[in-house]
This record gives structure tokens, C-alpha cells and sequence, in this order.
């Protein structure tokens, strides 16, 4: 999804006069990821991100509640226009919000885990499957037959090659056991939430509402504690001591049972082996793998399952 946000394209420039009432005049931000994006000056002055991403239903979903977080008094970047489509994609503005620090606040554990419930409660008036599929790092239900992560939509954000350890492989297939053997509640929360894409002030902001995603509170919550240490350029998850302070601080918010307490565990496991099979992708082993290595095994007990990965339901596995 490459393009020019600054002139070349005179349909964006028209969009742009359309919907925001002044054309791009300079790019000074540029990244490709889930979307494309393209932080712009616009001749009247104000500055706005402009997102273009693949066409989904889902992309509707997430912009209506954005729109309904901030409402809600969820501090985060203004949807300024769109989503709307532009050829066979979405193409939408925010407000460019450069305030705060990604770096971790002081209790850091009970701050994360505070913006991640509130964040659910302001959005339990969404219906969960407008949500689907969820990001590849939360779609352990996938249907993609003989793999353990979901297809991505290029070979090179694969995990599933010879360059990724067999033992993430095993890691990863047997959280999703654990996972899929569940049918828990689903609610709307955020999957992503560290210094990637959290800004902190006196209060968080929050970016990227293309990670919603419509799992199990108790998904969310695991996915939380284990990730929310990544910063920018620096991949991390928490220790196993990290990864239950955390997760006892939500419980302060929304108690769990202790199957869902396995499941935010396995879900810990599941977004940690991608985490590292990414790792191997885009470079070499880093602190995400030397973590599984020393508590892998650990993470999985804790899940519910064996040594050998394996887990015994006590529903059958759907």
C-alpha cells in the first residue's frame, strides 16, 4: 500500500480538500504495517495522520468505536474523517497527537490493566464479531487448516517457516489447545496495548483502534500482561512474577474463575511464541526468546497444560 500523500496523487489531494477542507503539503511520517500510514501537514496548518488499509467491514467497526471510546472520555487522537473508501481500500484522517511518552509509568501493571477494563466497559455496547477476525496475534481460533497461526497476507510476516524454532511452534500449539477448548463470553477490547501504541501523560492516549478485537476478557487481559513492556524498537514481555502482578491488578477490576485464569495465562503464552517467532523473522532471537526459553514450560503449567503441551477439557474442544 505505497502512495504519496503529498501531491502525485491528485485524487488524495482532492479527498483530502473534500474531507478535511485543505490538501497535503508535506509528509513528515511514513510507516507500513497492519495500515499504511502517513503523518501530513495540510496547507491550513493542522497535521493528521492518514491511514489507508485493506477494505473490511471490520475497519467500519473500529472507527465507530473509536469514535464512541472518546466520547466516552477515552483520550485518544480524533477520527477526523472517513473511513471511506478510496479504490478497493479505507482511507481515513486522525488528529496528530505526538503528546506523551511510551516509556512505562510508575505501577505500571495496575495502569495498563485500569485502561484495558475501562476500555472494555466503554465499549460493551459493541457487538464482538463486528470485530472478526481479530489481529493475527489474537486469532488462535483461526481456521487456516494445518497451521498453528492464522495465514498472514504476505510470506514475509509468516511465523510458520523453517527460520521459526519447532519449540515456538510446540508453545504456541499448545496454548491454542488450551484456548479453543473454552466458549467464554467475548467482549471488545483493545489487543495491543504498550508503549507501541500508548502514550502517557498525566493519563494514557490511545492509538491504533485497528487492533480491536472481540475475545474473551480474560484474553485480553493475558494478552495485557504479558505485552504491555514492548516499547518502540525494543520487544519485551513481562516475567511470569510481572505476568501475574498484572494480571492481579485486573482481577482488582473483574475477577476471573480459574478457567479464566488458565486462559489469560495460555493467551500470554500464545502472543508471546508470536512475539518471538517474529524475532526470528526480522533479525535474530532477542529478549522475547530468551524469556520463553527460561519460563515457557512455566507460562503452560500455569495454563493448565503438561509438559508436553498437552491439555485435557473438561468440555469437548471445539
Amino acid at each position: 500500500m505505497e502512495w504519496d500523500a503529498t501531491g502525485t496523487d491528485g485524487r488524495l489531494r482532492a479527498w483530502c480538500v473534500e474531507q478535511l477542507g485543505s490538501p497535503p503539503v508535506e509528509e513528515f511520517f511514513s510507516a507500513t504495517s497492519m495500515s499504511s500510514v502517513r503523518g501530513v501537514v495540510l496547507a491550513d496548518g493542522r497535521r493528521v495522520a492518514l491511514k489507508l488499509r485493506n477494505a473490511s467491514d471490520r475497519v467500519l467497526a473500529c472507527a465507530q468505536a473509536h469514535r464512541h471510546a472518546r466520547d466516552a472520555g477515552i483520550d485518544c487522537p480524533e477520527l477526523v474523517a472517513g473511513p471511506t473508501q478510496f479504490d478497493n481500500l479505507w482511507l481515513s484522517a486522525e488528529e496528530w497527537r505526538p503528546d506523551g511518552v511510551p516509556d512505562l509509568p510508575p505501577d505500571a501493571a495496575a495502569r495498563y490493566a485500569t485502561l484495558l477494563r475501562s476500555l472494555v466497559v466503554a465499549l460493551a455496547g459493541f457487538e464482538p464479531g463486528l470485530f472478526d477476525p481479530p489481529p493475527p496475534w489474537a486469532n488462535y481460533d483461526h481456521t487456516d487448516a494445518g497451521r498453528v497461526w492464522p495465514a498472514p497476507e504476505s510470506p514475509h510476516w509468516d511465523p510458520e517457516t523453517p527460520r521459526v524454532p519447532a519449540e515456538l511452534r510446540r508453545l504456541a500449539a499448545a496454548a491454542r489447545e488450551r484456548l479453543v477448548a473454552e466458549d467464554l463470553p467475548l467482549v471488545v477490547g483493545h489487543s495491543d496495548l504498550n508503549g507501541l501504541n500508548v502514550r502517557w501523560g498525566p493519563g494514557p492516549i490511545v492509538h491504533d483502534w485497528d487492533s480491536l478485537a472481540g475475545r474473551p476478557e480474560s484474553v485480553l487481559a493475558g494478552i495485557l500482561a504479558v505485552n504491555h513492556v514492548e516499547l518502540p524498537g525494543a520487544g519485551a514481555i513481562t516475567t511470569v512474577a510481572g505476568t501475574a502482578e498484572t494480571l492481579d491488578r485486573y482481577q482488582e477490576l473483574r475477577p476471573f474463575t480459574a478457567t479464566e485464569v488458565e486462559v489469560a495465562w495460555a493467551a500470554g503464552v500464545w502472543v508471546a511464541a508470536y512475539n518471538a517467532a517474529f524475532e526470528h523473522l526480522h533479525g535474530a532471537p532477542g529478549a522475547v526468546c530468551r524469556q520463553l526459553e527460561a519460563d515457557g514450560e512455566q507460562r503452560l503449567r500455569l495454563a493448565g497444560c503438561g509438559r508436553a503441551g498437552g491439555f485435557t477439557p473438561s468440555t469437548p474442544v471445539r
